[in-house]
């Protein structure tokens, strides 16, 4: 298993450049951005937890406090979304979707510095 940590970055190297060559010459797709999005998602939870730490309980009440304020960020950012497709500020509806999806993709990992840093 001391493999794993360097299978994960291959991986997300891999969607990187794969969501970057089709973001590039197919624009910016649903499968485009949904590639990129998990290549950067798990290379920021490679940087908060490096594979070389132990696992232990401050990694676990870290992730657990992450993962309730996402949960609690994502209510809110889909009320937001949805007021403004009602106020037709957003006219597309696959883009209001697609924001949605950026945003609660990168929440944790960005939740997990802010408390990483905080411990």
């Amino acid at each position: 298993m001391k493999h794993m940590p360097m299978i994960n970055r291959l991986l997300a190297a891999v969607m990187l450049l794969y969501g970057g060559y089709l973001m590039l010459f197919d624009g910016p797709y649903p499968l485009s951005i949904i590639l990129t999005l998990a290549g950067l998602s798990q290379l920021a939870t490679d940087v908060v937890f490096p594979a070389a730490e132990p696992y232990d309980e401050r990694q676990e009440e870290i992730k657990m406090k992450s993962g309730h304020m996402s949960y609690a960020l994502s209510i809110l950012y889909v009320f937001v979304v949805l007021m403004l497709v009602q106020w037709q500020v957003v006219d597309d509806l696959m883009t209001a979707l697609l924001c949605v999806l950026v945003i609660q993709v990168m929440t944790f990992p960005v939740m997990m510095f802010v408390y990483s840093r905080r411990n």
